[in-house]
């Protein structure tokens, strides 16, 4: 073949390759500016609506429901974008029957796109390992999974280039239009956006209140009156009630839970986990966490509990304190769930610590979704879609109105609806507002393993708490 002949293969090769790629779909075709700026587009209200019965799905019954229906803009160039991606496969946190919102949005994104959302529904415990392994076998069975503690799982995932940057999705005017300091537990260690948040996980101090009296005690305020008044109601509770009550009970036993209780006895405090890049255990925190076991009331039995058990034993009427999401002000009402408390019960922000005093700091403790970057370019348009839709107020209303669970927009809080029928919007928004982010290495869960290991020995009676917290900050330096 002559040099001519050649050179003009190559040439024909070129064309053939950029003609294939100019027609390949992907999130780049998408106008997200289109029709109206993004920020406009994702913030559209439409009306509260009782829910038609073609809503129904998933095996959960939405009809009669109210919620809103419509609001949400798709952007220009979205049909193209997905080409034929008729179906997305997810990974849920838990049954769909105790998820209505997640339900009724992925019937609207159906009914907006035509993309039908296979729902996987795992145990919480599952859904780390599962999302790892498929990950790390570059497996396109899941095209997006669920993260239900972001600031942790996102540095890892994205770390090992496992997902998909979406930074596109995070312009200044769409970052503004949630507090900033959630959209930090969506970023890898390289800066990038990895993640859209879809629900909020804010804590609370529920009580019941009639135990408070018989044992004495008021509401606590701060985290040091928290474990005088755990300890008292314990002592109450135990010689009025029988052996198997307790003071307090809290869902120690869950990695996710034990870095909200660190985060919240941390930041309280006005301190921070990441001290100079590295993991710090704060040994006023350590020492208030462990003083809720060996001077206050907290059960032993919360060592096992999860982020579900621990509320179930509240709900039973078992304990006369727990820290748990606000979603938890619906269920708790519920006579099917609350057996055992009834109207006996009653929530506040969560304590200030002495000195300080601001109340109901915690970390954002957001759900998000991530994508998994194996997956073709026409249903990494898809996903965004779904990140964008699950994002906006028409999703995050119905977040909160329907399901109980915190929106990640702050206006959602002012809409008449919410603030007249949602429980308790007058603690809900300034626990929201007073969230911190704060971005982890890639071996946080590791590290808290390590930590969970170390306070559990300190709650069971095994070792002294300065010792264990010398003995867990060891060992976590050793793995940063």
């Amino acid at each position: 073949m002559t040099k001519k002949a050649i050179q003009f293969c190559l040439v024909g090769l070129l064309m053939v390759t950029f003609s294939l790629t100019a027609l390949a779909a992907g999130a780049g075709d998408i106008k997200w500016d289109k029709p109206v700026p993004m920020a406009e587009r994702i913030a559209g209200q439409g009306p509260v609506e009782v829910i038609p019965a073609d809503y129904d799905d998933y095996g959960v019954k939405l009809s009669g429901k109210k919620a809103m229906l419509t609001g949400y803009k798709l952007p220009d160039g979205w049909k193209s974008a997905i080409g034929g991606v008729k179906n997305l496969v997810l990974t849920n946190s838990g049954g769909l029957k105790h998820d209505p919102a997640t339900v009724l949005n992925a019937k609207i994104f159906e009914k907006l796109t035509g993309v039908h959302l296979d729902l996987i529904e795992m145990k919480d415990a599952l859904l780390w390992p599962k999302s790892l392994s498929v990950a790390m076998a570059r497996s396109t069975d899941v095209d997006i999974f669920y993260s239900t503690r972001s600031m942790l799982e996102i540095p890892h995932m994205s770390a090992a280039r496992w997902i998909e940057p979406v930074d596109v999705l995070w312009p200044p005017e769409a970052r503004a239009l949630y507090p900033e300091k959630l959209l930090d537990t969506i970023k890898g260690p390289d800066g990038k956006y990895y993640g859209s948040p879809f629900c909020l996980w804010a804590m609370h101090l529920f009580y019941r209140p009639s135990w408070l009296k018989e044992a004495g005690v008021e509401v606590p305020n701060t985290w040091q009156e928290l474990v005088v008044a755990s300890k008292k109601v314990d002592d109450w509770a135990k010689k009025n009630k029988g052996p198997d009550f307790t003071g307090m009970v809290y869902g120690m036993g869950d990695r996710d839970q034990l870095h909200q209780i660190w985060s919240m006895t941390t930041f309280s405090q006005d301190k921070r986990i990441m001290v100079d890049g590295k993991v710090v255990i704060d040994p006023d925190a350590w020492g208030m966490m462990t003083d809720l076991w060996t001077k206050g009331g907290m059960s032993k039995e919360s060592t096992e509990y999860q982020w579900s058990s621990a509320p179930e034993v509240f709900a039973k009427g078992k304990a006369g304190f727990i820290i748990t999401g606000g979603v938890y002000m619906k269920n708790f009402a519920d006579p099917e769930f609350g057996t055992g408390v009834e109207n006996d019960w009653d929530v506040t922000l969560l304590p200030a610590w002495e000195g300080v005093g601001k109340k109901g700091v915690a970390v954002a403790g957001n759900d998000s979704w991530m994508m998994n970057v194996s997956i073709s370019p026409e249903k990494k348009a898809a996903a965004m879609l779904w990140f964008d839709y699950q994002r906006s107020y028409q999703a995050q209303f119905n977040e909160l109105y329907l399901e109980g669970n915190e929106s990640v927009i702050n206006a959602v809080y002012e809409h008449p609806a919410v603030m007249k029928e949602v429980s308790r919007a007058d603690l809900r928004r300034p626990t929201v507002a007073a969230m911190i982010g704060e971005s982890y290495p890639p071996g946080m869960l590791e590290i808290l393993d390590v930590f969970m290991e170390y306070l559990h020995q300190v709650a069971l009676g095994m070792e002294s708490a300065d010792a264990a917290r010398t003995k867990a900050q060891q060992e976590i330096d050793s793995i940063q």
